[in-house]
């Protein structure tokens, strides 16, 4: 997978698990979700800057994604948080 294609799949996830975010309702788990979100978009640009390395880039590619299902799965049921 290039860099640019896995640039993408972050920039898109990103945006996805913001816009999703931006639909629940306040709480701790929200308020940690966007935490995270705020610190993958850091690296993101870090990123596009080509300040980071192959594994911090593949490191974050997972991240946000684990992000992403989460956010999704906070959308779709009952909250305990």
């Amino acid at each position: 997978m290039s860099v640019s294609t896995r640039l993408n799949i972050v920039e898109r996830s990103l945006e996805d698990a913001k816009q999703r975010l931006q639909e629940l309702p306040p709480g701790p788990k929200v308020r940690e979700l966007r935490t995270r979100l705020d610190g993958y978009e850091r690296a993101l640009r870090a990123w596009a800057m080509s300040t980071t390395t192959e594994e911090q880039r593949s490191l974050l590619v997972k991240l946000v994604l684990e992000l992403n299902v989460e956010v999704i799965a906070l959308g779709r049921g009952p909250s305990s948080g």
